[in-house]
């Protein structure tokens, strides 16, 4: 459970000595007492002796036994357990990690190149014996002063493949956290700034360079000067694949496996993991969904278990959905609270799919609430706002009156597995459950489902096993209504704010936007004056 879900507050910190609604909710729903908790594992992206961290200060674990997960290591660890492979090649890529003071002598001993700094990314062989760091490289704390007589750039100096891709967000959008509006931005653009303005590969190493900090940018972001900043996206994005593509040769070259897990924010671009699939490194390779920081959450807790138990066998994941699930009780409590505007009617239609399914082929807007809400920052399903994906107007009518964001950035198709090559380019491997691939849509199926088509003709595809929940079956319900196995998905929340956790989370979404109806557990609500009012009650 993420605390921005509780707390409201977009990439809210956990801090664990000041205690934290996750915390509460986790042990609420888990029905564990404090005493009952055998050990708490932390995996801190801050020093490990920060004070935010001293569980001798939490109101109700400052007894319980305490470890502690390095960043990167947290990464790798949930990673590979929810791969339920055996062994694999792990790799990390981020931003940064925990710093080199932080790490175990088996970890620095991995490093190659500066030895001081924070980690940047790390390869790690994962077996039943455990994991194994093979190669880490640091990046510095601090950046050094400019050049004497050169004027300092708007782009800070890069340390990290994830603070290439940062440094150029916050540049272009005014934030580092924006990196997704890069990879939206940028197949509008030309890649004009060469890779070695970016970095080069000295060896095993990856050495950033300072070329782009060179050029003279023109002050102001986005959507001033809109060639510039689309160009500039497009060439920090084949950077960021060819670091991406050394670090998952110089995997495979290390570890010998052929089998990939990877983790680390650098892992959300569905781009890059592609041209990792397409490889032929590999055989298999499997994103965590959780890849950012939240996700090390998984590893500590996994760590834990190995410590505790011995026990390293997992299950394959197959579903985000970790957090917790609603009663239709809290559904009905919300409603009745108001949540979702005096306007609205509540049904409980006899056909939930079909009466959705008909919402959706007539144009509506549908936020869809069922079961538990993702961990990780794509909504699969459980938290999402869906549309019809053939609405030629589609990208604009979420952007505008939904989701109020920029009217470049593309939207996801969830497709039914077993349709999924028919509309998609998906090459040797069928699944993309965790819509982490960006890949082309078949050129004569294009025009169909223009609402999830990019503009270089791409989709970020989630592919929906059968049998696998309520999103598999609207799927159904909408395929056998309209002849199309696909729906637009995008995430249950408007932009700055996080993703709905509660019913009375969706329900305020659903009043203070333009979403025509959502859809809770067996429940649908409808806007009263909404021309879709009718259709909710008959399901045609």
């Amino acid at each position: 459970m993420q605390e921005e879900r509780l707390c409201r507050v977009k990439r809210a910190f956990l801090r664990p000595a000041e205690g934290a609604r996750a915390i509460d909710e986790v042990l609420d729903a888990a029905g564990v007492a404090p005493r009952e908790v055998a050990l708490v594992v932390t995996c801190p992206l801050r020093s490990a002796v920060a004070p935010e961290l001293d569980l001798t200060r939490h109101a109700t674990l400052s007894g319980v036994p305490r470890g502690l997960v390095t960043h990167h290591r947290g990464h790798a660890a949930g990673a590979f357990a929810a791969s339920g492979w055996d062994e694999a090649a792990v790799l990390v890529i981020d931003g940064m990690g925990s710093e080199a003071a932080d790490l175990d002598d088996a970890e620095r001993a991995a490093v190659i190149g500066p030895t001081t700094g924070r980690e940047v990314s790390s390869i790690y062989h994962a077996t039943p014996a455990g994991l194994v760091a093979r190669e880490k490289q640091l990046g510095a704390l601090s950046a050094p002063a400019p050049a004497p007589g050169r004027p300092l750039s708007p782009l800070p100096p890069f340390a990290s493949l994830g603070t290439m891709y940062q440094a150029v967000a916050r540049l272009v959008f005014g934030s580092w956290q924006d990196a997704g509006k890069v990879m939206g931005l940028a197949p509008y653009g030309r890649p004009r700034s060469p890779v070695d303005d970016f970095l080069a590969i000295d060896g095993p190493r990856l050495v950033f360079a300072d070329g782009i900090h060179r050029r003279r940018w023109p002050a102001g972001g986005w959507p001033a000067h809109r060639e510039t900043w689309e160009d500039l996206a497009r060439s920090v994005q084949e950077a960021l694949e060819v670091g991406v593509m050394h670090l998952a040769a110089r995997a495979r070259a290390l570890t010998g496996s052929r089998r990939l897990c990877l983790a680390g924010g650098v892992a959300l671009n569905g781009i890059a993991n592609e041209r990792i699939v397409r490889s032929g490194l590999f055989n298999e390779v499997f994103v965590l969904p959780a890849a950012e920081d939240c996700g090390t959450a998984l590893g500590a807790a996994w760590e834990g278990l190995w410590r505790l138990t011995g026990f390293r066998a997992g299950p394959r994941l197959t579903s985000d959905g970790m957090g917790r699930s609603y009663s239709d009780a809290a559904v009905a409590e919300a409603i009745a609270a108001g949540h979702a505007g005096p306007g609205a009617i509540a049904t409980r239609p006899d056909d939930l799919y079909a009466a959705v399914a008909a919402l959706l082929d007539r144009g509506a807007v549908v936020g869809w609430f069922q079961g538990r809400s993702e961990l990780g920052p794509r909504a699969l399903g459980q938290r999402s706002i869906l549309l019809d994906p053939r609405r030629a107007d589609g990208k604009d009518h979420l952007n505008t009156r939904v989701k109020h964001r920029e009217g470049f950035r593309p939207f996801a198709p969830a497709v039914l597995a077993s349709e999924a090559r028919a509309w998609f380019d998906l090459g040797e491997v069928p699944e993309s459950p965790f819509m982490l691939r960006v890949v082309p849509t078949r050129p004569d199926r294009r025009a169909r489902i223009p609402a999830v088509v990019h503009v270089d003709g791409s989709a970020r595809v989630q592919t929906v096993a059968p049998d696998s929940g309520p999103l598999a079956r609207l799927l159904e319900a909408f395929a056998a209504r309209t002849g199309v196995p696909i729906l637009l998905n995008t995430s249950f929340n408007v932009a700055g704010e996080p993703i709905v956790e509660t019913p009375a989370d969706a329900l305020r979404c659903f009043a203070a936007t333009g979403i025509d109806a959502v859809a809770l557990g067996g429940r649908l609500v409808v806007k009263r004056e909404s021309r879709y009012a009718g259709v909710a009650d008959t399901g045609g």
